[in-house]
């Protein structure tokens, strides 16, 4: 005997061992991939199902029935036929759902998949943005340099600010340089006046004492302030004739006139009319020398220095003053002088200081 022939298999209508041997003998079958074994296939065989012609043999090998069990037989038959259609039903419906959970498990692992690429692409684009971290530090940086505007912006205000204050201090100093500087207009004014009023008492007295006189020769008129030969200094060669019209002026008797001719002359700031404008520190009116020294500190020239050094001499204090603040603006030095002084000795000593400074300097000045 084969070694198959003991291979068992079971019915699946009743669960009992059917060995391979009985498919070979026909004692079990196998209907639509069930087994049915020698035990419930007989008595399908007895009844009208179907499997009773299945692997069925010759009428004569039959066994005769017997009478007094047909109902039982049938009734046996019957519930068998019932248990395999349930059976066969069933495994069709297994199969049936089977099949549908294959489909439905086919959908979910296509549907995993599909969930499955959209959160690798969604890793990849969270890889790609900010994290918390790179955040934090963006706020921090943007909060430093928010931080680091601010402050700019509060240096340039306090820059602005001190700007203002010293164009305010410049705006305060240039008003009071103004209300400080010297209007010679009423003074020139108040000369000529001055000067006319002398002159018409002079034209009485010249009048009265002609007309008194006894013709002895002697007319007793008081001589008229005439300038010094100095001041009449000729124009340098080649000066505009403007500027040439105003050197002669200078020697006019009238002291409003040579203040005039003094004023021109020192506006044009012109070198060629400093020759003509020396002779005018001595003149015989305090105004005129005033404002002779006082122009002259703009004539970088040590003739200018020279006639500076003299003027610190003179009778007058404001023109001794005004020598002074010229001869420390052109010459950038500060060296003491009182000129306000009522000694005449502490004012020598400060002149005499002066002196020998530009003694020494007086070689290089100007280089």
């Amino acid at each position: 005997m084969q070694q198959d022939q003991f291979e068992v298999l079971f019915c699946d209508l009743c669960g009992t061992s059917v060995p391979v041997a009985d498919l070979d003998r026909g004692v079990a079958i196998r209907h639509q991939a069930k087994t049915i074994g020698a035990c419930c296939l007989g008595v399908l065989r007895q009844g009208e199902s179907p499997l009773a012609a299945v692997g069925a043999a010759p009428a004569a090998a039959a066994a005769p029935a017997v009478p007094g069990d047909r109902h039982s037989l049938a009734i046996g038959i019957a519930l068998l036929a019932a248990i395999a259609a349930a059976t066969i039903f069933l495994d069709q419906k297994i199969a049936s759902i089977a099949a549908t959970q294959g489909d439905q498990h086919a959908k979910v692992s296509t549907a995993m998949q599909s969930d499955s690429e959209v959160l690798q692409g969604l890793g990849m684009a969270m890889d790609g943005a900010a994290r918390k971290a790179d955040v934090e530090a963006l706020v921090e940086r943007i909060t430093t340099l928010d931080g680091a505007v601010q402050l700019h912006q509060e240096q340039m205000r306090q820059q602005v600010e001190q700007l203002r204050q010293g164009l305010g201090s410049v705006q305060q100093e240039t008003r009071q340089v103004s209300a400080q500087s010297i209007d010679y207009r009423p003074l020139f004014d108040d000369l000529r006046q001055q000067l006319q009023r002398q002159a018409q008492v002079l034209a009485d007295l010249r009048s009265a004492s002609g007309s008194g006189s006894s013709g002895s020769g002697s007319s007793g008129a008081v001589p008229a302030s005439v300038p010094s030969p100095e001041q009449a200094a000729p124009a340098a060669p080649g000066l505009p004739e403007a500027l040439a019209a105003q050197v002669r002026k200078l020697a006019d008797a009238d002291a409003a006139v040579r203040f005039e001719a003094v004023d021109a002359l020192l506006t044009s700031k012109n070198l060629a009319v400093l020759p003509s404008l020396l002779p005018m520190a001595r003149d015989t009116d305090a105004f005129v020398r005033r404002l002779t020294i006082e122009g002259l500190r703009d004539f970088k020239h040590v003739d200018a220095v020279d006639a500076l050094l003299v003027a610190l001499g003179d009778n007058d204090p404001d023109v001794r003053e005004t020598a002074w603040s010229s001869l420390k603006k052109l010459t950038g030095q500060k060296i003491a002088f009182d000129a306000a002084s009522p000694s005449k000795e502490t004012r020598q000593r400060g002149q005499q200081r002066w002196q020998e400074w530009w003694d020494k300097n007086k070689a290089t000045f100007g280089s």
